[in-house]
Parts: C-alpha cells; structure tokens; sequence
C-alpha cells in the first residue's frame, strides 16, 4: 500500500475481460490495502440467461459497503454500468478498452487453456470465427459497448446504435480511459489522476499461447471487425479521449520517467500449479446447470457429488451466491 491511500476519491474500476485488467488490478492491490478494495462481479458474462447477471444480494452487500464503509477506497470487477446509479458522486470511474479483433483472439485462447470451465470444451471444437460469430457468446457481441451501455443483458445479436451512443456517452464521464495498447501512457494518467507513486509493472495474465493477429486470415479479422462495429467505432472514440488526455502532458518525459522507476516486484508465490478445488469445480458444475437446462440430468447428480465433498461453510458459500 501507498500513500494513495490518504485520498477520499473512490475509485471504480469497470474491468472488461481481456483488456489488460489483471495488470490494472495489480496496480490497485500494490496503491491500495486489501481492505479499502470491494470486488463485484458479473455471473454467466459469456452466455445470457435469465438469471440476473448480478444477483439480488450482492448489489445488498455493495450498497452497505458503500452506506458503511468510510474507508473504501477502490471498487472493481467484471460488472457493467447498470451500477453506475449506486455510486456516490466522489466516484471516479476508470477502464480500460483494446482493439476488438485483439481482444476476441485473447478470449478465445483463455477459455481454449481454461481446462475446467463449463465453456472450454465450446471454444475446443470451435473455430475463432466460429467462436466469435456463432456461439452466441455476449463478450464476442461487441462486449465492450455492453458493458459501458450498462446493457450486458442484452441477447445475442441485439447492439443497437443508441445503446452505442450511450456507451459513448458514459465512457466521456470517466475520469481515466485507457487502452490496452497504449497502457504506459494510460498509467501516467491514472499516476495523475490519483496523485500515485511511479511504480514500473510487469503484465499480468498475458497468454503466449495464442495466435498474433498477424496469423489470422484477412477473411477473420474482417469477419471479427463486422460482428463488432459498434466496439470499433467505441474504440476510437476511446483512442480520442486518451489523446485528448494525454495532450495535456509531456509524454515524452513522463513515460521516460515511468520506464525508469523502481519496479513494482510482487510476492513470490509457493503454489506453482493451480488445480481446482472443490469449491471452484461445484461452483463451475452449478452455473453451467443453471445455464441450459439441457444439462440438467447430467449435471445434478455431479454438483451433488462436490458439494459433499467438501466443508458446509464452503457448500453453503456456493449456494449464497446463486
């Protein structure tokens, strides 16, 4: 934690998949104490049901942290801004966009490694096109105007061009818009903004095993840009406003001082490889039951099985969240 602490803003961290946010995150975990950051996230941001993206208790648990907790200091997590009405005015909003065909080669090489997650066996047999165009994936569905919209509800197919203006119209509220591709100049600003040390910072949850967009056929990009106009046309209003922003800077020296600074090194970690426990393959089991009810008979009898596997507390934590 650093002294950026002692400042009263809110920071609010709209976190869109594959946009570089871990490495954002790792930001605010090093500038801010574990208990001045709240995490809100999104269920089944892939697939839509009609299951609330957010259930009714965890939009509960946020309101009495932000009537209670004179100490919050950050919030973040996949979540769209239909909570922007919860926040309170000393929210300062931040987020970060990437190049739509960038952004949709990453997700669908996360979910090809996501071994244990109910949507890895769709992205195995799938083609990126495929995955992009006819799985039905919302974050493939011009994701990023979504969640800026507040609309991540939204079914497949359904973007409109207000929904896009709104997204406009939002994101020109946010006190720092960064890009993924332009992410130093977007850590200056944040610096700015919340009066942050200079701190260098290694990328987080960066995949070597997935294509360059180089290697992916004319006919995919292009296929990729079409199902996602209106995140391209969101894209470079956002590369506007970080030119806008940074105009007001000496980038030249400010990045050559960032390039320079001591560099943030985090913990080293005794767990080398992650395997699913209990806990986390009963929750994957249970959302994807609740997903399709295709899937019912299947799945049932093994969400049972894990829940008895393991602790009550750890039963009745997954059973609070649905």
């Amino acid at each position: 934690m650093t002294e950026a602490c002692a400042r009263s803003d809110l920071v609010v961290f709209v976190h869109i998949p594959k946009t570089a946010g871990t490495t954002l995150n790792a930001l605010l975990a090093h500038h801010y104490s574990a208990d001045q950051i709240y995490e809100i996230m999104m269920r089944g941001m892939s697939v839509t049901t009609s299951t609330p993206l957010i259930s009714a208790s965890k939009i509960r648990r946020l309101k009495r942290a932000l009537k209670h907790d004179d100490e919050l200091r950050v919030i973040h997590g996949h979540f769209d801004l239909s909570l922007g009405k919860l926040l309170p005015t000393r929210a300062k909003l931040v987020t970060l966009l990437r190049d739509p065909v960038e952004r949709a080669i990453s997700h669908y090489f996360h979910y090809r490694k996501m071994q244990f997650d109910p949507i890895n066996p769709l992205a195995m047999r799938s083609s990126l096109s495929e995955w992009v165009g006819n799985c039905g994936l919302v974050e493939m569905d011009n994701g990023q105007t979504r969640r800026l919209a507040g609309d991540m509800d939204k079914p497949f197919g359904q973007v409109t061009q207000a929904m896009l203006e709104r997204a406009k119209e939002n994101l020109s509220r946010f006190s720092v818009v960064g890009l993924t591709e332009r992410f130093e100049e977007t850590q200056v600003l944040l610096n700015k903004t919340f009066d942050w040390p200079l701190y260098r910072y290694t990328p987080r949850n960066v995949s070597e095993l997935r294509l360059h967009r180089s290697e992916v056929s004319d006919q995919d990009v292009r296929f990729i840009m079409d199902c996602n106009r209106f995140d391209m046309e969101l894209y470079r209003f956002a590369a506007e406003l970080l030119e806008q922003a940074v105009s007001r800077f000496n980038m030249v020296e400010e990045l050559s001082a960032l390039r320079n600074a001591p560099e943030h090194v985090e913990p080293i970690r005794t767990e080398t490889i992650r395997v699913p426990t209990a806990y986390q393959r009963a929750k994957s089991a249970i959302n994807t039951f609740l997903r399709s009810n295709q899937t019912q008979k299947l799945m049932l009898p093994v969400c049972l099985y894990w829940l008895s596997t393991m602790a009550s507390s750890d039963s009745a934590a997954i059973l609070a969240q649905l």
